[in-house]
Order: structure tokens, then C-alpha cells, then sequence
């Protein structure tokens, strides 16, 4: 998988698998990877549909059988797996107002400049997502209004207080979320508690990853970190075991 940018857990054909997609220039490329061995079960692309978002897909995340991803611009897209193959289902549609999106459409890395999308496995209070952005450093609240995922107004959560240097998000299965920081972020990797309580709490579990990571997600003790270096040749992955309560 070239440029890996997101990464989703998803039960398909009754086997747990990663959904990884590549960065934009691939068309929604995605590869379905063992968990446990690396190997990669499947390769194909993600339908797009129609409209103002680009294949710049920055986030994915996972909720039952749906799976969703997020564009730099701000752009949500939602698929299922059918008959060997994933099926767009909904979008893209903007995830917020005019100020949460691109200002010129089908374009990339602007604006709040979206690189994660995290599902928790319920919603925290008026929060059943967070868009996670590289520009502002910060954690956004998304609301669930039609079916269909929405910016809140609530007060974003700040991770970092630079840009570019946020650069993916994730829930664990067990309802943990995780934030990884790229290369001009040492690699570091966070994990997120009290968000119930309004007040959250960020805990460094220091530096995962090499190369470029961007790409996180979790399971259990194990974090997986994904580079993204451009060009095709393969992303390279990591898989760490921390102790789940590490500090």
C-alpha cells in the first residue's frame, strides 16, 4: 500500500482486518491487512462518487459494518463491504460550515486540514466522532444528525500547539483514544483519557514509529504506526506493545 494515510479495524468475511488507505494521487487504493502477520488479504479502491471532495482520504474509522473517511478538505464518505467489494453508501458530504471546510473546493491540506477520523465505540456526550486536524493541532467534536456525521460548535480539543504536526487519530476497540504525531513530531503517540468528564488528559507514551508515521491504530497493548514516505512503493508498518495503562 503506497502512502498509507488512514487505517480502520473491520470485521469482513468474519476475519478482523485493517483497512488501510493510500494518500491522494491513488484513486482511494485501500489494502485489507493481517492484524497479526502483516500480510495483505486484499487490494482494490474505495469508491468516490461525486462531488466536491477530493481522494485525499487522511482518516478512516470504523462503526460496525460501515466504514468512513475523512478528506484533508473536510469531506466525509461512508462504505460497506458487499459482494467482495466496498460499496459507497453516503457523500462525500461536508463535515461542517464553510468555516470547517476547504474555502476552494477539491482541493487538499487546507483549511483545518483534516489527517484522522476516530469513532468512539459510543458517543462521548454530544460526540459520536472527532475529526482530527493538522492545522490547528486540535480534536473536533462530531455531532450525529440524519445518519449522517456533523461539526458541533463544541470546543475542539487541543493535542498540540504547532501545526503539521498532528497526524492521525484513533479509538481503540476498547473505547481508548489514541493520537499519533508524524516526523516533525518525533513520532509521538498519545493516548487521550477523561474525555466523559470534559476534562481530558493527555498521556505521552513516547516516541512509535519511524520514517514518516502517520498512520495509528490500536488494539489492545498493541499500537500499529504507518509511514507515509510518497511515492509507490509500499508503507512501511509497526507494531508496538505497550502496557495498556502505561503512563
Amino acid at each position: 500500500m503506497p502512502e498509507a494515510s488512514g487505517a480502520a479495524w473491520l470485521e469482513i468475511e468474519g476475519k478482523l482486518s485493517l483497512v488501510v488507505v493510500a494518500d491522494s494521487g491513488h484513486d482511494g487504493a485501500f489494502g485489507l491487512v493481517d492484524p497479526d502477520t502483516g500480510a495483505t488479504r486484499s487490494q482494490g479502491k474505495l469508491p468516490l462518487g461525486t462531488g466536491p471532495a477530493t481522494d485525499d482520504i487522511e482518516g478512516l474509522a470504523a462503526r460496525g459494518s460501515r466504514l468512513y473517511g475523512i478528506t484533508s478538505g473536510g469531506y466525509l464518505r461512508e462504505w460497506e463491504w458487499q459482494n467482495g467489494a466496498f460499496a459507497l453508501i453516503a457523500g462525500p458530504y461536508p463535515v461542517g460550515g464553510p468555516d470547517m471546510l476547504c474555502k476552494k473546493q477539491l482541493n487538499n491540506n487546507c483549511g483545518k486540514n483534516y489527517e484522522g477520523l476516530a469513532i468512539p465505540p459510543k458517543p462521548i456526550g454530544e460526540c459520536a466522532a472527532y475529526a482530527c486536524s493538522k492545522e490547528k493541532g486540535k480534536l473536533y467534536c462530531l455531532g450525529e444528525q440524519q445518519g449522517q456525521f456533523a461539526a458541533t460548535g463544541a470546543e475542539p480539543i487541543e493535542v498540540v500547539d504547532r501545526k503539521d504536526v498532528l497526524a492521525d487519530c484513533a479509538f481503540s476497540p476498547e473505547g481508548k483514544l489514541y493520537v499519533g504525531h508524524n516526523l516533525f513530531g518525533l513520532a509521538e503517540t498519545i493516548r487521550v483519557d477523561g474525555l466523559e468528564t470534559g476534562k481530558p488528559v493527555l498521556h505521552s507514551l513516547g516516541p512509535l514509529g519511524t520514517g514518516f508515521p502517520e498512520t495509528i491504530a490500536v488494539r489492545g497493548d498493541i499500537i500499529y504506526r504507518m509511514s507515509d514516505l510518497g511515492g509507490n512503493g509500499p508503507s512501511l508498518m509497526f507494531k508496538f506493545r505497550c502496557p495498556v495503562d502505561g503512563r
